[in-house]
């Protein structure tokens, strides 16, 4: 079958172009493969959950002949369930009828739904025709819900013909929109739910949790490490420069947020403006969030929540006040009590919100989620022009040298959050088992076990008789959630809570209340004391009537501070401890386990043998890493072989190979990188000398590592290789 000579057809981007979404595509690509089931994509509002299906479209529509895509986004000019139907039917017959020709300019054409039939490839013909003829005019007006029906069963109706359609539905929680939008979903669960052809639902989140049986996917922000990968694609592709400080910047202040990374690229591109100092960063950002393209899409949101200036201006000042509020939250009364609004009015407006994370509704309370920098400066914004009254220049002026002011600070938190333990994981380990007292007793550590290396500790650990019966810990959260004072001492991840229970029938409840406390020695009395006084008081807040206490210190406690935790019957542990603890347990201590713990990054030149420097690097990283010998051996062997593929075929006009080795708890990737020729655009030679070995390179690389991808860049071929530290030792012991 002839592939069409096309880079994309419905996605935005490039492939080279699209980050961090690669387990989602592949999980979806999988799906189509397979040839039957369902799938609920539950996303995030604003995270590119549309340019994912669109991709997954393109690779079906362009790398493959079997499996015929069809991507359908709900619209809310539609207006009525029955256009959409229509339009469903239109789309789904175009679509299929330009995959069997290998030919998307069809779409773009957009022809008539009478002129399909005469595009068909013979084959398709017939079915193609009996489709048109069930679903004509005639047909709609005498059966409105029949008719619906039957056009959401075209793409069964052709599997039956001995096609195999992959249906990609989009933006389905703006059904909600449509006048007989409620039926057409109910429609689309029913035809869809019978069916054994493949499918994808897709909407935000909160609108469609819950709402079928179909299995489901999150779809959530860019990681810290996504985000800046992401940031640095677009800094190229809208020749906007960036560094290293406002690309972490960028992905701190905005969330991860796809779309609102991509708003302040953009924005700086039509000012010809660059992003090289947290100054320019601030500025952009700042014009974005009054009235740029961000502060647009959340105007966009109250318009369609709140469309009555009035009850908006209400609202605006209710989410001042929530945003203020001490607790974190105000109750539903307080906004009955101040909206004006009616209760059912109320309560359309806060699922509106609600569905659209503009607040979260629960327990008989309305909360804004703080950590969302952008939405809480949205909300600022508008309460200066509009509550306060504030000029123009002097809202924007202020709210620049509060971001100016704030930047440095958004970041340090940031690494605070991203050197705390992984508490809540940590909690979640405990399962009741024994564990040696000298992992949570500091002086007797600091006694017994301080010089000596891990395998000797943890040998003495397991044979020790001195044991701590941990509790069967069920549920774990941060402790701010259930003591939001405790904010205004640490960040939420440096302390969590674990409920469970003492015994294993389930009889006793207890608590465990742990925090990280930041001391450059061993922390001393007036620290413990401090510590242990704010965990009480939030045991007492929360009614934890059998509690434990567990201070946790990078160096553990001095003799006063011992003192102190024995005092209060309180456990303190150092890092090594903690460390030790989570190896026994099988935990992860990672505080958010996408971010690359170690990374690492050279620039050799090409030829006279420079790929060996490349490899005695990876060599000792690896071994810092505790891969096994033969492992590093693998990785070696298989860099240099792509050093040379990138010295002998690139002819690159700079002579340079990039070099990137991330190290995560689980893996290590290597990123080789160079300009020049392309390998997908290398033209074959089979007079060259070494024709009888081109590709063999990449064979012995695709051999050796667990995983390998070869990209084209814009000038040049990067090439990704992953290798799994558990397949590693698996292989070492086989």
């Amino acid at each position: 079958m002839r592939k069409p000579l096309v880079k994309r057809i419905f996605a935005r981007t490039d492939q080279t172009d699209f980050v961090g979404r690669a387990s989602h595509v592949e999980r979806l690509l999988k799906i189509a493969e397979r040839g039957s089931g369902g799938l609920v994509l539950l996303a995030t509002p604003s995270v590119g959950s549309s340019e994912l299906l669109r991709h997954v479209y393109d690779r079906l529509f362009i790398e493959q002949d079997e499996t015929i895509p069809f991507y359908f986004e709900i619209r809310k000019s539609d207006r009525t369930a029955q256009n959409a139907a229509v339009r469903f039917l239109r789309e789904f017959l175009l679509q299929t009828v330009a995959f069997r020709r290998c030919d998307s300019r069809i779409i773009d054409a957009a022809p008539e739904i009478s002129e399909i039939a005469d595009l068909a490839v013979a084959e398709d013909g017939y079915w193609i025709d009996r489709l048109i003829e069930a679903y004509s005019n005639d047909g709609r007006s005498n059966d409105e819900l029949g008719f619906t029906r039957n056009c959401l069963s075209a793409p069964l109706r052709a599997a039956s013909s001995g096609v195999r359609p992959f249906v990609l539905i989009d933006d389905v929680h703006l059904l909600s929109k449509l006048e007989g939008g409620d039926a057409f979903f109910d429609d689309i669960r029913e035809v869809f739910g019978r069916s054994t052809i493949p499918f994808v639902l897709s909407g935000e989140r909160r609108a469609l949790f819950a709402s079928t049986s179909f299995q489901t996917m999150p779809l959530d922000v860019f990681s810290f490490t996504e985000a800046g990968t992401f940031a640095e694609r677009l800094s190229a592709r809208f020749g906007v420069e960036i560094n290293d400080q406002t690309r972490d910047l960028i992905a701190v202040q905005l969330g991860g947020n796809a779309t609102q990374i991509v708003s302040l690229f953009a924005s700086a591109a039509a000012n010809a403006c660059g992003l090289n100092s947290f100054e320019q960063v601030e500025q952009i950002y700042t014009d974005e969030i009054f009235g740029g393209r961000i502060g647009r899409y959340f105007d966009g949101v109250f318009d369609e929540s709140i469309p009555d200036v009035v009850q908006q201006s209400k609202v605006l000042w209710l989410l001042t006040e929530t945003l203020a509020a001490r607790s974190g939250h105000v109750p539903v009364a307080y906004w009955k009590r101040h909206s004006g609004l009616s209760g059912s009015e109320l309560d359309r407006t806060l699922d509106a919100l609600h569905n659209r994370e503009i607040v979260n509704v629960g327990s008989g309370s309305v909360e804004i989620d703080t950590s969302s920098t952008v939405l809480s400066d949205y909300i600022a914004a508008r309460k200066r022009l509009e509550i306060e009254d504030e000029t123009r220049a002097l809202a924007v002026g202020d709210a620049l040298a509060e971001n100016l002011k704030r930047a440095p600070q958004l970041m340090a938190r940031h690494y605070r959050r991203t050197s705390a333990i992984g508490l809540r994981g940590l909690l979640r380990a405990f399962d009741g088992r024994r564990i040696s007292s000298a992992l949570f007793e500091y002086s007797r550590f600091k006694a017994e076990f301080k010089g000596a290396d891990d395998k000797r500790i943890l040998r003495a650990l397991k044979d020790d008789d001195s044991l701590v019966d941990l509790p069967r810990l069920v549920y774990t959260a941060h402790t701010a959630a259930f003591y939001p004072k405790l904010n205004e001492q640490c960040e939420p991840e440096r302390s969590a809570v674990g409920l469970g229970f003492r015994d294993t029938a389930g009889k006793e409840e207890t608590a465990w209340i742990a925090v990280q406390v930041d001391s450059k020695l061993e922390a001393t009395r007036d620290l413990v004391q401090f510590w242990c006084d704010r965990l009480e008081m939030a045991a007492l807040n929360s009614n934890f009537e059998d509690h434990q206490i567990w201070l946790i210190a990078p160096e553990g406690f001095d003799d006063d501070a011992v003192a102190a935790l024995e005092e209060r019957s309180a456990f303190g542990s150092s890092r090594k401890q903690v460390e030790l603890l989570a190896e026994l347990l099988n935990a992860d201590l990672s505080a958010d386990p996408t971010i690359v713990a170690d990374e690492y990054e050279i620039v050799v030149p090409m030829g006279e043998d420079t790929e060996m420097i490349a490899a005695h690097t990876i060599e000792e990283i690896a071994k810092r890493h505790n891969f096994s010998t033969k492992a590093i051996n693998q990785i070696k062997t298989a860099l240099v072989e792509a050093c040379i593929n990138a010295t002998e075929h690139s002819l690159s006009p700079d002579r340079r190979i990039h070099q990137k080795f991330s190290v995560a708890a689980d893996k290590i990737t290597i990123t080789v990188t160079n300009r020049g020729v392309r390998l997908a655009d290398k033209q074959p030679n089979p007079d060259a000398p070494d024709a009888a070995r081109r590709g063999w390179g990449l064979k012995l690389i695709k051999g050796l590592m667990d995983e390998v991808r070869i990209e084209k860049t814009d000038d040049g071929t990067q090439i990704t290789m992953i290798k799994y530290l558990q397949k590693a030792a698996a292989a070492e012991t086989a």
